[in-house]
């Protein structure tokens, strides 16, 4: 079993977007591990490497998760909310529905880890808790299906409707959740 690699992005606040999207990759990486995480333990127990995996995917979605959700539900989504009707009112209903959507995702996703959060602690422990197929199924498929749509139409939305100002300020926000200097990020660019 491999061990997920915590590479720093290609893209740094200055590009929110960009880096909004590689915490997709992530995402499906992090799912993927859960699953093959599930059969390992299945068949060889809480050894090391379940043990070392249970941690890696309790700490992501416990940890950078969250914190991705925020950016959505505080900045991103509002942000696109208020520039839809003027930037792509043509678009509105679709991006709405889809954000709706999202947003509805991250509290049933919430729901199921809440049940595999307990097994993969208990894995990390040393104990080999099976993790429920249909919960890890139920959340993989649906976190996939989840980035699909903030990759495509969402991602197409803010494209198309927000300015270097809007990104300056969602990079401010997503640097400042995480607790990193902003002025420092901003300064070392030059401004965009």
């Amino acid at each position: 079993m491999s061990i997920i690699d915590f590479r720093m992005p290609a893209a740094g606040f200055d590009q929110p977007l960009e880096l909004w999207l590689a915490c997709h990759d992530r995402v499906r990486r992090m799912t993927g591990l859960l699953q093959r995480l599930r059969e390992h333990v299945a068949h060889m127990g809480a050894d090391d490497a379940a043990r070392v995996t249970a941690t890696t995917i309790r700490r992501y979605f416990t940890e950078a998760a969250p914190r991705h959700h925020q950016d959505e539900e505080i900045d991103l989504f509002p942000l696109l909310r208020r520039r839809l009707p003027e930037k792509a009112p043509g678009r509105a209903a679709e991006v709405i529905a889809a954000l709706e959507r999202l947003e509805a995702d991250h509290a049933s996703l919430g729901k199921v880890w809440q049940r595999l959060l307990p097994v993969l602690e208990a894995i990390e422990r040393g104990e080999a808790a099976p993790l429920d197929a249909d919960d890890v199924r139920v959340f993989a498929d649906g976190y996939r299906g989840h980035c699909e749509v903030e990759d495509t139409v969402v991602a197409d939305a803010l494209r198309l409707c927000l300015a270097d100002a809007d990104l300056d300020t969602l990079g401010q926000a997503m640097a400042e959740r995480r607790g990193v200097d902003w002025t420092h990020v901003h300064s070392s660019r030059g401004g965009r």
